[in-house]
């Protein structure tokens, strides 16, 4: 029998004998091949053209140029995917491109590609980076630098080519992108256009359809809502007989053993009652599938009953700033790692992905790069949660301080603020000062909110205040659907509300202005100022507060604008209701001075002695009298 280590032997020296017999063939060629001679010669002088390109003084632009020409050489290699091949690969290329850099400058460029493509297997790219930075020379770590950037920008390029996939009937296209290749042409070629994306369909939808439905990126629940109600994970309502069970042990406790129902007769509660973390007791969750997923992305560092306190102050000092952003970067980290970590496993165990598409090529940071953000400043508070952060989660992330920077702290928190919804959800309780979070999400306030979640598609959608989709939550947890308000045409902008579309145009405006930096002058905007404009104001001189002819508070409110014509109404109304009034009390006190002059006079004592008296009844029969508001 034939041992693997004879079959290693024999390709070793098969190896060895071709590798003489082509060194064979190469010195015959060289002495008797003309043509041979003259392709090696160009190669040689081709060689030396490009050391000399990359060596010396060269220009940004002429780095970058060879970096694409070097990105298109090596664009068809494959790398490995297991983690043994991946070791191999690694020790070849870095093996390789230290002895080409030993050739001198012919040697730089194959040298970066080698570096390159060690530095794309290599689980700590960053701690890679700082290591050539200090070991290869200043032309090839330049060179290993511009091919990451040139191969960023190719994928960048190509991203809302492939992204959202064809199943969800969506696409994301530039408005201000030229539509032809004449109009780019006819206007000015040093124009700099801003993209300004958004997200269209591909297909016609009627009223009701569901266009597309998409699952969070990361969420957490509201501080009103973690009363042990809701999942700490998907964010669904815990099943009812998680509080019944509770509650029966609840009055078993106040009752005493003896008033417990025989245990024939009670119900068994249900098994979701234990699903919360058997550590802190304060996360809760709707099943064990949610309870150990939220372990192993996030729970596992943020559970304030972990051995570290880290944990416990990173949570108190997210809950003084009153904001949740905070625990969801924490989150997004947890997550990252853990899908990368789950794809290696498959990868090493040789589990094939089902249905990969090309958009699966990008990293869920890639895809939150390509989304809108709020330029942020950082803030006193923002370095103590940043800081903290890295306390948390530095050892399990390797490399995390270096690349969470305070700009790009801001950055996710910018995302966050301008491209997170508002999950809702049943029986929400009511959000009070402690509770109270300043974090912006998108929400139409169609019912309470629970949550706060990120999507990757729906964070494409602009807004409108007469939209013509709206997102909804039909399993109860944090997975969205877009549903059609009404019928929409292939190519059509998808647009949704980010605010409560039924407030007033001014207050709709505002409240966009300040949360969004969006000055809206959609159709709706533009009507409602309109009308406001055209609402004919109230004249107070020619209102009389007496008067029947004055117009009710229900033909003012059926005005165009209800909210400005009723206020109207109403103050002019108070100011001559008041005009009134005081005109009656000025006539009430001429007629109390009469009568008090007429009870001076000398004339008839008797008379006003009689009608003294008769008042002083009168007085106290209306004394005796409840008053009509104590009766109310």
């Amino acid at each position: 029998m034939v041992s693997g280590k004879n079959i290693a032997v024999a390709a070793s020296v098969t190896a060895v004998v071709a590798g003489i017999s082509y060194l064979a063939y190469f010195d015959y060629k060289r002495r008797n091949d003309p043509k041979f001679r003259r392709k090696l010669k160009r190669s040689r002088k081709k060689a030396e053209k490009t050391a000399e390109k990359i060596s010396g003084d060269a220009s940004l632009d002429e780095i970058n140029s060879q970096a694409l020409e070097l990105l298109n050489i090596i664009a068809q290699e494959k790398l490995p995917e297991s983690p043994e091949e991946k070791e191999k690969f690694f020790m070849a290329q870095v093996s390789r491109g230290e002895a080409l850099c030993g050739a001198g400058p012919s040697g730089y460029a194959d040298a970066a590609c080698r570096f390159f493509q060690a530095l794309k297997v290599y689980p700590n790219p960053v701690e890679l980076v700082m290591i050539y930075q200090k070991t290869t020379p200043d032309i090839v770590f330049k060179l290993v630098m511009a091919m990451m950037a040139q191969e960023v920008q190719q994928k960048q390029a190509r991203y809302f080519d492939v992204f959202p996939p064809e199943d969800k009937h969506v696409r994301i296209k530039d408005k201000n992108k030229k539509e032809s290749k004449k109009q780019a042409k006819s206007d000015d070629a040093k124009e700099v256009v801003v993209p300004n994306r958004a997200l269209f369909t591909t297909k016609e939808f009627a009223e009701g359809d569901v266009v597309y439905e998409e699952d969070s990126v990361v969420s957490t629940l509201l501080p009103c809502a973690q009363n042990g109600q809701f999942c700490h994970h998907c964010l669904r309502k815990v099943p009812e007989a998680v509080d019944a069970a509770k509650e029966d042990d609840s009055e078993a406790k106040e009752g005493g053993l003896e008033e417990q129902e025989p245990a024939a007769e009670k119900q068994e509660p249900s098994k979701s009652s234990a699903f919360e973390c058997d550590k802190c007791h304060e996360s809760v969750y709707c099943s064990e599938k949610c309870r150990q997923d939220a372990y192993d992305a996030y729970h596992q560092y943020l559970c304030p009953s972990s051995s570290s306190s880290t944990a416990r102050e990173f949570a108190e000092l997210a809950k003084k700033t009153h904001e949740l952003a905070p625990v969801l970067i924490a989150k997004f980290f947890g997550i990252l790692v853990d899908r990368e970590k789950k794809k290696e496993l498959a990868r090493a165990l040789g589990v094939s992905e089902k249905q990969k598409t090309e958009a699966d090529e990008y990293t869920t940071w890639e895809h939150l790069e390509s989304m809108r953000y709020l330029e942020l400043i950082p803030t006193a508070s923002d370095a103590q949660v940043l800081r903290k952060l890295g306390e948390l989660m530095s050892n399990s992330v390797p490399g995390l301080n270096e690349f969470v920077t305070s700009e790009r702290y801001s950055m996710l928190k910018g995302k966050l603020d301008y491209n997170a919804y508002a999950v809702h959800g049943s029986d929400v309780p009511k959000e009070t000062e402690s509770t109270h979070v300043s974090d912006t999400m998108r929400d139409d306030h169609v019912a309470g909110a629970v949550g706060i979640s990120l999507y990757l598609i729906s964070s494409h959608i602009t807004h409108d205040c007469d939209p013509n989709v709206q997102i909804v939550f039909p399993e109860g947890t944090d997975k969205a659907a877009i549903k059609a308000l009404k019928p929409i045409a292939a190519d059509e902008e998808l647009h949704i509300s980010f605010v409560d579309p039924s407030l007033d145009v001014e207050t709709r405006r505002k409240q966009l202005q300040s949360s969004y930096r969006i000055s809206c002058k959609c159709a709706k905007c533009e009507a409602d100022l309109k009308a406001a404009e055209a609402t004919p104001t109230v004249n107070a001189d020619t209102i009389d507060p007496m008067d029947d002819s004055t117009p009710s508070f229900a033909a003012v409110a059926a005005s165009p604008s209800p909210a400005t014509a009723a206020a109207a109404f109403n103050s002019e109304h108070e100011k001559k209701f008041a005009e009134a009034t005081l005109e009656q009390s000025e006539q009430a006190a001429e007629q109390a001075a009469e009568q008090a002059a007429e009870s001076e006079s000398p004339e008839q004592p008797e008379q006003v002695a009689e009608q003294a008296a008769e008042q002083d009844a009168e007085q106290d029969a209306e004394q005796e009298k409840p008053s009509a508001q104590d009766s109310e």
